[in-house]
């Protein structure tokens, strides 16, 4: 079975933990991360031996990434998850889904018509 690969938007706090669990399991890999500071970004692709730090945009363009796990400030994550769902990735969002329960609605409905999971 070929691993999940997985793009990690977000190198801030709450990273760490997801960096260390995640590659402890053969069914996933992280392929690529990014963040709005690149020498973030290339830290934490440096430190966890992740191939590609790269921007948002370039992530959630990438054919390598199947789900993006995205780990920004809450008020970021409705737009950065309903853009990965717009690209056909899955989408883990860390808590809250979204802040307004009419995003979470729309982030729902968008994913449904693509075929990919939130």
């Amino acid at each position: 079975m070929e691993p999940l690969r997985v793009g990690i938007v977000g190198c801030g706090n709450i990273s760490g933990i997801y960096f260390e669990n995640l590659s402890k399991y053969r069914s996933t890999e992280i392929v690529e991360v990014a963040d709005l500071d690149m020498n973030r970004a290339r830290d934490a692709s440096a430190k966890w031996n992740v191939p590609k730090a790269v921007s948002t945009e370039e992530l959630l363009a990438s054919q390598d990434v199947e789900l993006v796990l995205n780990l920004t400030v809450p008020k970021a994550h409705a737009s950065v998850a309903l853009a990965a769902v717009e690209a056909g990735k899955h989408v883990y969002n860390e808590k809250p889904l979204t802040i307004e329960r009419s995003d979470a609605r729309r982030l729902l409905d968008a994913a449904s018509a693509r075929g990919v999971r939130v």
